[in-house]
């Protein structure tokens, strides 16, 4: 099902970092300020993949939860979506529900998913630990991640093969700071892995 061609261009993208514009999978379209009780699997999907899906499923299995996809249109690596690129990126969920919002970082989207969890692969969980984004400043980092866990977020990690095809990668292999340990949980790799990226399948 296309959900897109029906709405109004000025309906398709949020007003401002503060509102989000959810897609759901009946064909309806909201504004909200906020939205809770549901895990959030954010990431680019270009393209959306059996990865994407499998660890969706499997989210919703570990959380008991719904999961809503979300899309941002901006982005801290990656030019922001056009009309053109949003609509083609909504296409591909057919009967899922799909927030689209303006938050670059995490502590940004926390204030729209307050009390959600957030479903992340081993990619987008080492980015969010990255020192670059925060001015190489280690108390910027812990700020930011101390702000995650007063809006009552925390992380699902999906690992994936390293690139060498070493080993897998979960968050054990990631640098959380010690007192934040408990904000990032992962998925074990009998329940999920996943050996190929949206990058490789462009390639």
């Amino acid at each position: 099902m296309n959900k897109t061609p029906y709405y109004d261009p000025d309906q398709l993208f949020p007003g401002d970092q503060d509102s989000l514009v959810l897609y759901e999978g009946t064909g309806t379209i909201r504004q909200l300020k906020v939205l809770t009780d549901v895990a959030i699997f954010s990431g680019s999907f270009n393209p959306l993949h059996h990865g994407h899906q499998q660890l969706e499923r499997v989210a919703a299995q570990e959380l008991q939860l719904q999961v809503v996809f979300e899309l941002s249109v901006t982005n801290a690596d990656k030019q922001s979506l056009s009309e053109s690129d949003l609509r083609t990126r909504l296409h591909q969920f057919d009967d899922h529900d799909v927030a689209v919002t303006q938050c670059t970082l995490f502590v940004e989207k926390a204030k729209l998913f307050p009390s959600c969890w957030f479903v992340v692969g081993f990619d987008t969980a080492a980015r969010i630990l990255d020192p670059r984004f925060y001015q190489h400043d280690h108390t910027q980092l812990c700020d930011a991640l101390q702000s995650l866990v007063d809006s009552g977020n925390r992380f699902l990690v999906g690992g994936r093969l390293s690139t060498d095809g070493s080993q897998f990668c979960s968050v054990d292999r990631l640098a959380i700071p010690r007192e934040f340990s408990d904000l990032f949980i992962g998925v074990s790799e009998d329940r999920f892995r996943e050996d190929i990226s949206s990058s490789d399948l462009r390639e």
